[in-house]
């Protein structure tokens, strides 16, 4: 029995399970995924929901553990330990969202459009806040910031080089304004040194290049370095 939520862990053949929204992973990250369960094993059981019958037996969804499910498919494993549980696609989004929350993962480009999927389906910020464990202040600067398209600005706040408070200045703001909110960023301790100077490098480019990152912006594999950052 899972302690937490009082499920039974059942093993489940992997060709039964669907990815409803596949995300692309970094293959380094993978591999040390994979090499992980294969050394000592699966740590934490995946998450999935009852789909439908088929002649063949059930179906299920995957709630959360995609890269555990993937590095089983790599290792050539036929089944997985998964506790199932019963929840329509709502409740599996915001499951997965709470569980890339508990892995500390709040600046993943993943997780920031998860918050504006949530926005898409009638949930108030107040109301994502409380689900996801993010202050009301996050997530209100992150809605702002893809409400507006800012693409760029989103990429700053996910590596954690602009804080989203001044990153939603920024937005709100015209060529004069965008100096001042550096400046006010400055003087409160918010940038200083190197983030500075990626900010102003950031602001600069967003002014020639528009505030979209080539086109639109792909899902999160790794962390961008501040090189990449101001491409």
């Amino acid at each position: 029995m899972d302690e937490n939520t009082g499920q039974t862990v059942q093993l489940i053949p992997v060709d039964r399970i669907s990815v409803a929204n596949p995300r692309v992973r970094n293959q380094r990250i993978f591999s040390e995924i994979v090499d992980n369960i294969a050394e000592i094993g699966l740590k934490k059981p995946i998450t999935v929901t009852r789909r439908a019958d088929d002649v063949d037996g059930p179906r299920f969804y995957l709630v959360c553990g995609q890269g555990r499910l993937e590095a089983y498919q790599a290792l050539g494993q036929t089944t997985i330990p998964a506790l199932v549980i019963e929840a329509d696609a709502e409740e599996r989004m915001i499951k997965s969202l709470v569980e890339n929350c508990a892995r500390r993962q709040h600046r993943a480009i993943d997780l920031l459009h998860d918050i504006g999927g949530m926005k898409k389906r009638g949930y108030n910020e107040p109301e994502i806040a409380k689900k996801t464990g993010l202050s009301l202040e996050y997530v209100r600067g992150v809605a702002r910031l893809l409400e507006k398209g800012e693409q760029r600005l989103l990429r700053a706040v996910e590596s954690g080089q602009i804080p989203v408070s001044v990153a939603v200045e920024i937005a709100e703001a015209d060529d004069s304004g965008v100096q001042d909110a550096l400046q006010q960023a400055y003087e409160k301790n918010l940038l200083r040194g190197k983030k500075l100077m990626i900010a102003k490098k950031l602001v600069e480019n967003r002014r020639r290049r528009g505030k979209g990152l080539r086109g639109t912006m792909p899902p999160r594999t790794q962390t961008p370095s501040s090189e990449q950052l101001v491409l």
